[in-house]
């Protein structure tokens, strides 16, 4: 089954941000080795598209993954170690449709 992550931030500390930023992409590329992250997409550079303009994205989405997993509860079970929990980001998890 494929699953459609959606990493919002929390608010992390200042004296915390370099040690996050690197928790973030240890837990990330565990994902990937697992075998269970099969495409990653990060929020800089990311653009909202209306009829009238094309503005860079500014809101508090900084990454989404497309993750492979048997069931919910085990595409659940892999945030429990998300490194931003702690700081009150959140996951949003997103089943994929006809899977």
């Amino acid at each position: 089954m494929k699953f459609l992550f959606i990493y919002r931030g929390g608010e992390v500390p200042n004296d915390r941000l370099d040690q996050n930023v690197d928790e973030l992409w240890r837990w990330l590329d565990n994902l990937t080795e697992k075998g269970y992250e099969k495409v990653r997409f990060a929020g800089s550079g990311s653009k909202i598209i209306s009829q009238d303009s094309i503005k860079d994205y500014s809101g508090d989405i900084f990454g989404i993954s497309i993750i492979e997993a048997d069931s919910l509860e085990e595409a659940k079970s892999l945030t429990d170690s998300w490194p931003e929990l702690q700081y009150g980001g959140k996951i949003e998890i997103l089943e994929a449709i006809g899977d």
